[in-house]
């Protein structure tokens, strides 16, 4: 008779937890309400000529991680050198299944498109002789 209660209580509390993990997982903002740290995951460099290149962000001088500040309308990154890198959004668009930013830096045009459902970002960035793009998961920052 104890084990069943021991049991019963524990499938209650194991249950419960699955739900309250489950109720956090789904009230994850990838609104634009929340700023967002990014991690780069996979990079691919393009040349006029050569081809393109896939690596890691470091294999490209490319931060690895930055933030989206959306209130501020920046994205802030260090370079490989440490130096902070911060680059003005000049467009925020928000659909029903995606936020999408626009800005220029170092006359580079960039574009990233993130994912609301998930938080993935697809990011691109061109220029006169190179262009990347970048895949990158995101987590809100509260």
């Amino acid at each position: 008779m104890r084990t069943e209660t021991n049991l019963r209580v524990l499938a209650l509390g194991f249950g419960l937890t699955i739900s309250l993990c489950s109720t956090g997982a789904t009230t994850t903002s990838f609104d634009g309400s929340t700023n967002l740290l990014c991690a780069a995951m996979d990079v691919v460099g393009c040349e006029n000529g050569p081809g393109c290149v896939e690596g890691q962000a470091r294999d490209f001088k490319l931060p690895q991680f930055m933030l989206i500040d959306f209130e501020n309308k920046l994205i802030r990154s260090k370079d490989d050198v440490d130096k902070k890198v911060v680059s003005p959004i000049e467009n925020l668009q928000k659909t029903d299944k995606q936020i999408i930013i626009q800005g220029v830096e170092n006359d580079h045009g960039w574009s990233a498109t993130i994912n609301r459902e998930s938080g993935n970002i697809n990011f691109a960035a061109s220029g006169p002789e190179v262009s990347f793009m970048v895949f990158a998961a995101c987590t809100t920052l509260r």
